[in-house]
C-alpha cells in the first residue's frame, strides 16, 4: 500500500528498524474483522468467534450492559449483547481491546497513553455525530491509533521514550513531535502509520494517524483527519492523557478554524465529550 505521506530517507531508514518488530494482528481479532467485512455476515458466526477470546467477549458484554444503551433488562448472553450494541460498535470495540493489548503492562505512564486513546476515540466519534459526518466508525478507530506509535517507542525505546513522556507531562507546553523527532529521528505519528499500514487499514485511516499533527497534509479524506486533530486538542483541554492544557482555547486550533466552529459550539461539544468520556470511557477498559 502506498503511503500517504512520504518519508525523508534517514527517518525512513530509522522506521525500517523499528518496523519489524511491530505486532501483527491478533488470529481471533483477524478473524472477527474479515467475517464482519461480509455484509451478510451473522450474529452467530460473529458469536462463536468473539466466544474464543474471553476478555473480549467480556467487554462486549459490560458495554451492552452500560447505562449507555440505557436497557430495562441485563444482557446475559453475547449474541444478545452483538445484537444490541450492532456490528458497527462491536468492530470499534474489538479493535480497542487489540489496541489495549499493546499498553500491558498497565503501569501509569500506559495508564494516560490508554486514557487519552479511549478519549480520543470517543470525541472523535462524537465530533462526528455532532458535525454530521458519516465516517463516525472510522473517526473512533483513527481517534484511538493516533497515538499507537508512542506505544509502539514505549516498548522498543523505552528509556528515552519514558523520559519524553515524563518531561511533557511536567511541561504540556513542550511538544511530543519535538521532542521524538531530536531523540530519534522520526516521531509518533510515522511509527503509527506503519503499524496501521502492517495491520491494512484503509488508506484514509492510515493517512489520519501519519497527519494528526499536521492535517492540512492530509489529502484523502481531509475531514477525517482535521476532526481527529481537533478531538486531540479537546483531550489536551480535558486533560486525558499525559498532556493537560485546561487553558487552551479551542478556538484558536487549526482544525476548529477549518471546521469554522464558533466559540459557543466548540463549548457544546466540549460539554458533549465530557459527557461521553465519563459514561462509556470504562466500557474499554
Amino acid at each position: 500500500m502506498k503511503s500517504p505521506s512520504p518519508l525523508p530517507d534517514d527517518h525512513l531508514h530509522a522506521l525500517v528498524q523499528v518496523s519489524g518488530d511491530l505486532p501483527a494482528m491478533p488470529h481471533v481479532a483477524s478473524e472477527a474483522l474479515q467475517k464482519m467485512s461480509n455484509p451478510d455476515v451473522r450474529v452467530e458466526d460473529l458469536q462463536r468467534i468473539l466466544a474464543k477470546d474471553p476478555a473480549l467477549a467480556a467487554r462486549v458484554l459490560k458495554l451492552a450492559n452500560s447505562s449507555f444503551y440505557a436497557r430495562s433488562r441485563t444482557i446475559a448472553t453475547l449474541r444478545d449483547a452483538v445484537v444490541v450494541v450492532g456490528l458497527k460498535t462491536v468492530r470499534a470495540l474489538i479493535l480497542a481491546s487489540v489496541t489495549r493489548d499493546l499498553f500491558d503492562p498497565f503501569g501509569l505512564t500506559e495508564k494516560l497513553l490508554w486514557e487519552h486513546a479511549v478519549g480520543c476515540a470517543l470525541a472523535a466519534r462524537t465530533l462526528a455525530v455532532t458535525l454530521r459526518f458519516s465516517k463516525q466508525e472510522e473517526c473512533f478507530l483513527a481517534g484511538l491509533l493516533h497515538d499507537v506509535g508512542k506505544m509502539i517507542l514505549l516498548t522498543h525505546r523505552s528509556e528515552p521514550m519514558r523520559r519524553i513522556i515524563e518531561e511533557v507531562y511536567n511541561n504540556p507546553s513542550l511538544s511530543f513531535v519535538d521532542e521524538e523527532r531530536e531523540t530519534f529521528g522520526f516521531d509518533h505519528s510515522q511509527v503509527g502509520h506503519l503499524l496501521a499500514a502492517k495491520w491494512r487499514f484503509p488508506e484514509e485511516i492510515i493517512e489520519a494517524i501519519a497527519c494528526h499533527h499536521r492535517p492540512a497534509s492530509a489529502k484523502i479524506v481531509p475531514a477525517l483527519t482535521v476532526i481527529v486533530h481537533l478531538a486531540n486538542a479537546y483531550c489536551h483541554k480535558l486533560a486525558l492523557g499525559p498532556t493537560k492544557r485546561p487553558d487552551l482555547d479551542l478556538s484558536t486550533v487549526v482544525s476548529a478554524r477549518a471546521l469554522r466552529l464558533k466559540p459557543e459550539k466548540l463549548a457544546a461539544i466540549e460539554a458533549s465529550i465530557r459527557s461521553v468520556v465519563e459514561t462509556e470511557a470504562s466500557c474499554y477498559s
